[in-house]
């Protein structure tokens, strides 16, 4: 790296601050522009997605280097787990997610079980389910014009490369449309019926190409360093701040000791939701609402067993609404013959009703100076607890699942309806909240824009401040566009 100032330094490459890159440029096309990023480039496509590669050998080793600082493999379910979460009791394997790193583990029944987050060129973009559903009304920010978050989330849709029916065709999803629509679309706005899932993926001859950041990048990835750079394996220590504006970061290599400063005009923390709230403790910019509020759906997961002929291979999205708080997720799954029991003779079917859960203050990331982790950042420990409205929402919830689990054909025998624990989506938000004021329940504004700051901007699910079970890609792509949109606005007519 030989620049030693920039206009914009991004903390970050996954697809929130590859979408403040991209609008930035979209919106100020002279701007320098420098991202930086914990973990190394594991592909030769800059922040390509994962599941391209298709020999499954190479795959799972490219998924341990996305690990960051613990790049221990991790090892598949065990039988005895498989009959415990058959079951419907909670398995340790559940804390072994491949291609991620566990932040902390704490207690499944007491807390959030465990926090997870990737480290490499494009982050969550190489390893995510590429879903890109919309938020319900009831989703939304109530302080950004309807009409405004709409548009956002359409530039999030191209950003992003949704299409809203990638297998397109699937007669045996079709037809399984139908007949969910039959119990469910009654009532609902024409937007919000049973459809297919809208996937960041481009259809191909024989499957689909998934996207990562390197669709959200665009054509940047080909600009000269001097405009725009990728500073891999590189950690940011701190953002270095003065009277309420952020005048650039302290990087380090990793492994290294020196550290140097690089100035920047404007600063945009898009880690995640975990490390985002870390480093900004780190710097000394701790709001009261910093790390807190802390929430994440539930996953309700249920096997079900289909008739179908041909085997169905989309996926199919029930939206939630004002009046149904899930969202639902049925796909094509596979078992072995030994996973299924005496009398499974169909297609196996999985389901993922995602159940939102509570907002409380006390819900919160505690950070330890005394035990650092290895970025070199005080430790993230979670705690969290599960409120009373949420254990009414999950018996709504799993009976939701049989009966949807139903209309498919039947409940799989020898499946019990099962409730991962809160966390397991890897959808955590609000621990760097937007808000409508500075009242102290929120670190930032609508635009993204931390508070008392001129220049210091965050993104991620973090900034989410609503109750949600949507999977949040697109809705916090969306909200980056709108505080990159500002920043181009603002330094343009500087």
């Amino acid at each position: 790296m030989s620049a030693k100032s920039t206009d914009v330094v991004i903390i970050g490459s996954g697809p929130t601050g590859s979408a403040y890159a991209r609008v930035i440029r979209r919106d100020w096309p002279e701007a320098r522009i420098v991202m930086v990023e914990a973990g190394p480039q594991i592909l030769p496509q800059v922040g390509g997605h994962l599941d391209n590669v298709t020999d499954l050998k190479k795959r799972a080793a490219l998924e341990v280097q996305a690990q960051g600082g613990d790049r221990t493999p991790r090892l598949s379910i065990s039988k005895e787990e498989w009959e415990a979460r058959r079951a419907g009791g909670f398995d340790a394997s559940m804390l072994r997610r491949s291609g991620l790193f566990i932040a902390n583990e704490s207690d499944p029944s007491e807390s959030l079980f465990a926090g997870f987050a990737a480290a490499n060129v494009g982050g969550m973009g190489t390893k995510w389910s590429t879903g890109t559903p919309t938020p319900s009304q009831a989703e939304r920010v109530p302080f950004i014009p309807t009409d405004e978050l709409q548009a956002a989330i359409e530039v999030a849709e191209g950003l992003l490369g949704t299409n809203k029916d990638p297998n397109a065709g699937d007669v045996t999803a079709i037809a399984l449309r139908e007949k969910l629509g039959e119990e469910f679309n009654p009532g609902r706005n024409p937007d919000r019926t049973v459809r297919a899932m809208p996937l960041a993926a481009t259809p191909g001859p024989d499957c689909l190409r998934y996207h990562g950041t390197d669709v959200v990048l665009g054509p940047l990835v080909d600009e000269a360093p001097e405009t725009f750079e990728i500073l891999a394996e590189t950690i940011c220590r701190r953002v270095v701040h003065e009277n309420g504006r952020a005048t650039g970061v302290e990087l380090v290599r990793a492994g290294e000791e020196e550290s140097w400063f690089l100035a920047a005009g404007t600063v945009v923390v898009a880690c995640d939701s975990l490390h985002t709230p870390q480093l900004l403790y780190a710097s000394g910019i701790r709001p009261a609402a910093l790390g807190r509020y802390i929430n994440d759906h539930y996953i309700v997961s249920q096997m079900a067993e289909m008739q179908s002929d041909p085997p169905m291979r989309a996926m199919n999205w029930i939206p939630a609404t004002n009046d149904f708080p899930f969202s639902v997720t049925i796909h094509a799954t596979t078992l072995s013959s030994i996973d299924r029991t005496p009398g499974f003779t169909g297609q196996p079917v999985g389901m993922g009703v995602f159940c939102p859960s509570d907002i409380d203050a006390d819900n919160r990331l505690e950070f330890d100076d005394e035990h650092l982790d290895w970025h070199g950042l005080p430790s993230i420990s979670i705690k969290w607890k599960q409120s009373e409205g949420d254990r009414a929402r999950l018996e709504r919830a799993k009976a939701t699942a049989i009966r949807i689990a139903e209309i498919i054909g039947r409940p799989a025998p020898g499946f019990a309806t099962i409730v991962l624990p809160v966390g397991s989506s890897l959808h955590y938000q609000g621990t760097v909240r937007m808000g409508e004021s500075n009242d102290g329940t929120s670190v930032c504004d609508r635009n993204s824009r931390v508070w008392d700051f001129e220049n210091l901007y965050v993104a991620g699910n973090g900034v989410i401040p609503t109750v949600t079970a949507t999977n949040p890609t697109l809705y916090s792509v969306a909200l980056a566009s709108l505080g990159a949109r500002q920043i181009a606005q603002a330094r343009r007519t500087i």
